[in-house]
């Protein structure tokens, strides 16, 4: 009988559970959906809420699996960085979960950069502020809420929470952790220093003992087993932060690769072994990674996967009613194989470009001439997705030459035409992923690790992760592409120009 790793994933807008056999196939999945509570800025959740979720997710997949609990050998965690939960004297939640997408410190995050805060925390932090993050919330309550801070015991992350709720245990994860700003990057551990420069000392005293991602953080207690169908006794490994999660389950180990994550937010990676202490020549905001010795570098935004297939959908039922919708993405590859690249000179800018001024729609097309037809769309579409990738991926200010390959997972990599044409443009071999569930699967593989099944990650990822298709950069379409992009940046900074023929869906 097949040994299993279970894992748990607590995203900004649903949980998963995901279980594992030791060769990295996905026995059984279950999602569910959370609720949030939403004023002006901030955004909010009952923390109960996700455990009862996660209770449900779990047995959901131990009920359709009809797995042993018993030959489960680890559980994982991942979540979405900086949410945090705040547990008094009794484990009482002394304020709703503060989630990722909160915008409550907006304006005390450009205060904290103007009066130079920002400038003495970076050499410690390597990292920017950020309104959602950890150390900017935190400051934010004691100006504005100090009596939460006063009854509050821990302060807790997402995944910090339910591993407790699991384990009863304490504890938080360095990768997580180095994520919001709390940490001293140069020995990975919270830093009595940033919090007196934040002027937050009290708070330091109330972070949990943290671990390392691999480290066993208890086991699964009596009253969780009997809510969960868990066994009891079970590990229970500290885990890692979404980013770094979906990276180790994409293969990357060194510093050669870039990693993409191309699904509902387009996530773009790589490892770094030294980051400057300099405020002056900073690059990206950089976190501890799951790699001894290396930092993680990160640029990502929202709509990806899930905005292509949108603009698909739109443009079918505006412009091809013929189409069978349930083949939509198959007939959509073949329709784009088929057309040369540089029979139209047609630009997507997708609307995530646009902020929030125009939630309903799917982007903007630029010149659009009397000879393109819904395949010039589509195509269009296709490449303005890849330019939207390496827009970010040039934000991450690292040269391309310096990569030898890129990783690509998620649902988009499932496509025979955008990973090639990711290769053509971005002139690097690209390497899919094979499976979904990206983040749940590094989470498995930590827990695997933790317990001992692999020697290491890179045993690990030899055993779990099942490479896809090799995409090569085709000489001749290398020059044309190269063109487009150039065009594409020019719309971005030129959207409104009358000498350009725009078409909005």
């Amino acid at each position: 009988m097949e040994n299993y790793l279970l894992s748990i994933d607590n995203g900004r807008n649903e949980v998963r559970c995901a279980l594992f056999n030791t060769e990295g196939r996905l026995i059984a999945s279950a999602q569910r959906s959370l609720s949030k509570i939403e004023g002006t800025c901030d955004v909010q959740r009952n923390s109960e809420e996700v455990w009862q979720a996660d209770i449900e997710v779990i047995r959901n997949v131990l009920q359709s699996s009809s797995a042993d609990p018993e030959k489960i050998l680890c559980i994982g965690i991942t979540a979405s960085c900086n949410s945090i939960v705040f547990l008094d004297e009794q484990m009482k939640e002394v304020h709703p979960m503060v989630l990722s997408d909160d915008r409550r410190a907006q304006k005390l995050c450009r205060q904290l950069k103007e009066d130079h805060t920002e400038r003495q925390l970076y050499p410690l932090t390597r990292s920017v502020l950020r309104p959602n993050q950890s150390s900017v919330i935190l400051k934010w309550f004691s100006l504005h809420e100090p009596e939460v801070l006063q009854k509050t015991r821990w302060i807790l992350s997402n995944k910090d929470f339910i591993r407790y709720k699991l384990t009863d245990r304490i504890y938080a994860e360095v990768t997580e952790a180095s994520s919001g700003g709390l940490v001293n990057l140069s020995n990975g551990h919270y830093d009595p220093h940033i919090f007196e420069i934040l002027k937050i000392s009290g708070c330091y005293e109330k972070m949990p003992e943290l671990l390392d991602s691999i480290a066993i953080a208890g086991t699964v207690t009596k009253q969780s087993a009997a809510l969960t169908g868990l066994k009891e006794g079970t590990p229970v490994c500290a885990g890692y932060y979404d980013l770094n999660a979906e990276a180790l389950a994409s293969g990357m180990l060194s510093d050669e690769e870039l990693c993409m994550i191309a699904d509902t937010w387009s996530i773009n990676e790589f490892l770094v072994g030294s980051v400057s202490e300099s405020y002056d020549s900073m690059t990206n905001p950089a976190t501890l990674s799951y790699v001894k010795g290396l930092y993680l570098m990160e640029d990502s935004a929202m709509k990806n996967a899930n905005l292509l297939e949108r603009c698909i959908r739109k443009i079918a039922d505006l412009y091809a009613p013929e189409l069978n919708k349930e083949d939509l993405s198959r007939q959509c590859d073949t329709l784009v194989s088929r057309r040369d690249p540089q029979r139209s000179s047609v630009i997507f800018v997708p609307s995530s470009f646009f902020g929030n001024k125009d939630q309903e729609s799917c982007g903007i097309f630029l010149n659009v001439s009397e000879d393109d037809d819904y395949v010039s769309l589509f195509r269009a579409v296709y490449e303005g997705v890849v330019f939207s990738t390496i827009y970010h991926i040039r934000n991450l200010k690292r040269p391309l030459y310096t990569y030898t390959a890129a990783r690509l997972s998620g649902s988009i990599a499932a496509s025979s035409i955008w990973p090639q044409i990711l290769a053509d443009t971005l002139c690097l071999p690209i390497r899919t992923i094979k499976g979904s569930y990206i983040g749940s699967k590094g989470a498995a593989i930590g827990a695997g690790v933790a317990c001992g099944i692999f020697k290491d990650l890179h045993d690990g990822i030899a055993q779990m992760v099942r490479p896809g298709k090799t995409f090569v950069p085709r000489k001749r379409f290398i020059p044309v592409y190269q063109e487009k992009y150039e065009m594409y940046e020019s719309a971005l900074l030129n959207l409104l120009n009358e000498d350009q023929k725009v078409l909005k869906i």
